[in-house]
């Protein structure tokens, strides 16, 4: 299951070798100015400004290896520009923060005026000792047997960490050293204060950095929360489970998704079932090159694929129709669906520091058995595939140090603006309420109809752009987000009844005759 949708680690302890408190790591940082390059990188059209802050890997021995941070700042357009830069801090875990900067503008352009942007490959992604691992592909067909598939998943993360262990020290990529390596990137860069913003797993290095350097802080965005108290993803099968089930309620509630598709939550149930008692080969056309080829489609690839849809309103929205194709047996939307909301991602998150933020910070956290998970509301159809899923990623992972204030709430009288979409299905607006209770400075701002993810969407930018302008929520008029319609859902073309492989009406319904 692991090589089959390494994603689902996704677009995030009371850990073992604990040997000092991460308050103890040092955060002496340098004070001379870092030279900047003229460079360029993709998707932006100005020259920007690159170059590299070489920190020790272990801050608790401030000896051995050491790590190059890539940093590129998109400078401030102005000449007279604002001394605050805007720090981005990214997903995943295992997001390269320089691989954003296309949507770095669209979310902070506004501001690019007068404030730098500075992007920060976290250590462990990117350019920053990258920990990337390459699961093999010709196994797949293989990982559907229950049988084969532990021991492949434990096959294929003992060679991530062979690999990786040569040229890193796993128990060094923890959030809390990352964020000693951000301030020593903030001193080297010469700013006396900073904006923050964060977005998903970003959400929590923000939190941490401002627990840590709250001097340092200005103003702080949050998109997505993912709280500290949560040890994720022991939330997900609850919180996708209610947004699959808004789902069904919103196409219920629309004439044309309810009248094409009937009982939509009874289709997938079905589908589920059927391959849950069986799984089988089938021959698609390949969305990304148009060639045949046979993949094998699993109870649990059908839910990653759900799972990953429901992050985007306008994939959602799509579902319907490629859930009635699947039950008649063409697979080809759904696989396409999954092309474009996870391949290239995949190959773009850092799974080592993933594992070693997860196997440290989370997955020790998590309460394990069947009544921990089913206790929680909605959390069918997903059940215990999440926790099961990282748990065994973690077994034999190098477990890093934990600060013991880690899982703590962050408090600050800093601004704080925070962003939830309401339709999220893993940062779903509770997180949002949770930490905005310590933030006496502070504005949750929920968006009904949209997914993971709110920033960029509609007036997003311009009310983020005001926030840090005036580092104050007073004002802010959030309205204009709750107009955001959910996307129409998709209506393929008719066509005659059909019947599924079993002989049963297909769960398309034909409209007019």
């Amino acid at each position: 299951m692991i090589l089959i949708k390494m994603r689902l680690f996704a677009g995030f302890a009371s850990g073992m070798m604990f040997l000092v408190s991460c308050a103890d790591i040092p955060d002496s940082v340098r004070t001379e100015t870092l030279p900047l390059k003229p460079c360029r990188v993709a998707f932006v059209d100005n020259e920007v400004r690159c170059g590299t802050l070489n920190v020790v890997e272990n801050r608790s021995t401030a000896q051995g290896r050491t790590i190059g941070l890539n940093i590129v700042v998109l400078p401030a357009i102005a000449r007279n520009k604002e001394s605050d830069p805007i720090f981005l801090f990214a997903g995943g875990p295992g997001q390269a923060a320089t691989d954003l900067a296309r949507e770095a503008l669209a979310i902070l352009g506004g501001l690019n005026g007068k404030r730098d942007l500075v992007l920060i490959d976290q250590r462990g992604t990117g350019k920053s000792n990258g920990l990337y691992c390459k699961f093999p592909d010709d196994v797949l067909n293989e990982m559907a047997d229950p049988a084969k598939r532990d021991a492949l998943s434990r096959e294929a993360i003992a060679a991530c960490r062979l690999k990786l262990e040569a040229v890193a020290d796993l128990t060094q990529y923890t959030t809390t050293i990352a964020m000693a390596d951000i301030e020593a990137v903030r001193a080297a860069l010469g700013y006396e204060h900073i904006n923050l913003w964060g977005g998903s797993y970003g959400t929590r290095a923000a939190m941490e950095y401002l627990r840590r350097y709250e001097s340092r802080v200005r103003s702080v965005v949050l998109d997505g929360v993912a709280p500290p108290s949560l040890a994720l993803p022991e939330s997900f099968a609850r919180d996708a489970g209610v947004a699959l089930h808004k789902m069904y309620m919103s196409c219920n509630k629309d004439t044309q998704c309810s009248g094409r598709y009937k009982d939509l939550k009874a289709g997938v149930e079905e589908l589920l079932a059927n391959h849950a008692k069986q799984s089988r080969n089938v021959t698609i056309i390949d969305p990304a090159t148009g060639i045949k080829r046979e993949i094998h489609i699993s109870r649990d690839m059908l839910l990653s694929v759900i799972f990953s849809s429901l992050y985007v309103p306008e994939m959602a929205a799509m579902l319907p129709a490629a859930i009635a194709r699947a039950m008649l047996g063409d697979y080809g939307p759904m696989m396409a669906m999954s092309a474009m909301s996870g391949e290239s991602a995949e190959e773009k998150i850092a799974m080592g520091m993933r594992f070693s933020v997860v196997c440290a910070e989370d997955v020790p956290r998590i309460k394990r058995g069947p009544a921990a998970v089913l206790s929680s509301l909605q959390p069918e159809p997903f059940g215990q595939m999440f926790v099961d899923l990282f748990a065994k990623g973690c077994e034999n992972w190098p477990k890093g140090q934990m600060a013991s204030s880690f899982d703590q709430p962050v408090k600050s009288s800093k601004p704080v603006l925070i962003f939830s979409g309401a339709l999220d299905p893993v940062t779903p607006p509770q997180y949002g309420e949770e930490v905005k209770k310590n933030f006496s400075n502070s504005l949750h701002v929920i968006a009904p109809n949209i997914g993971h993810g709110v920033s960029h969407r509609g007036c997003g930018p311009k009310l983020l752009k005001k926030f840090v302008e005036t580092a104050s929520v007073a004002g802010l008029d959030a309205k204009c987000l709750e107009r955001l319609p959910r996307p129409t859902f998709f209506e393929p073309m008719r066509e005659k009844p059909q019947k599924d492989r079993a002989g049963k009406p297909a769960l398309i319904a034909e409209g007019k005759k």
